[in-house]
């Protein structure tokens, strides 16, 4: 548990010292996104109550309602939420480094398209790996995916010594 204490000396000097099991570090950001959420969910509300009292339409319609767009991205949508869902078992069988690497990358694939797929044997059998735009795109997401998952590894369990998953 996080306890923030505000102390005073004598010299009317005002510090912040944080109290916490380094077990239970993981648990700071959750509390904190939740609230900053919550707040947003407000405004949000506040100004959709604004806008509706202003054009005299009540706050829920569900008249001619639609929660998807015409012609939503299926794939995307659920791929996302299949890929989320198996992202979290997967840190406990791999590790937190390599199933962020993997997810990030396959999340990369998934939101560029996944046709790129294609590109790999061709790039291959043709020896043309940077030419091809496909095989470039993966290999650029591979990159990213490596390097930011590493960066957030080293600068969140090392650096801030706050425990991942």
């Amino acid at each position: 548990m996080v306890c923030l204490q505000l102390l005073t000396s004598e010299e009317s000097c005002i510090m912040f010292r944080v109290n916490y099991k380094p077990s239970t570090s993981h648990w700071i950001f959750p509390p904190i996104i939740f609230g900053i959420l919550g707040f947003l969910l407000v405004v949000m509300a506040i100004q959709r109550l604004l806008k509706c009292r202003r054009l005299g339409k009540p706050f829920f319609a569900f008249k001619n309602y639609h929660f998807f767009v015409a012609n939503w991205d299926k794939v995307r949508l659920i791929g996302s939420l299949v890929l989320m869902v198996l992202y979290f078992p997967s840190m406990n069988l791999l590790g937190f480094l390599p199933a962020s690497i993997l997810f990030v990358f396959m999340f990369n694939v998934l939101f560029c398209g996944v046709q790129q797929l294609a590109s790999i044997p061709v790039a291959f059998k043709t020896r043309k790996f940077w030419s091809n735009r496909g095989f470039r795109s993966l290999l650029i997401s591979l990159i990213i995916s490596v390097v930011s998952s590493t960066l957030i590894y080293l600068v969140f369990g090392k650096l801030f010594k706050i425990t991942l998953p």
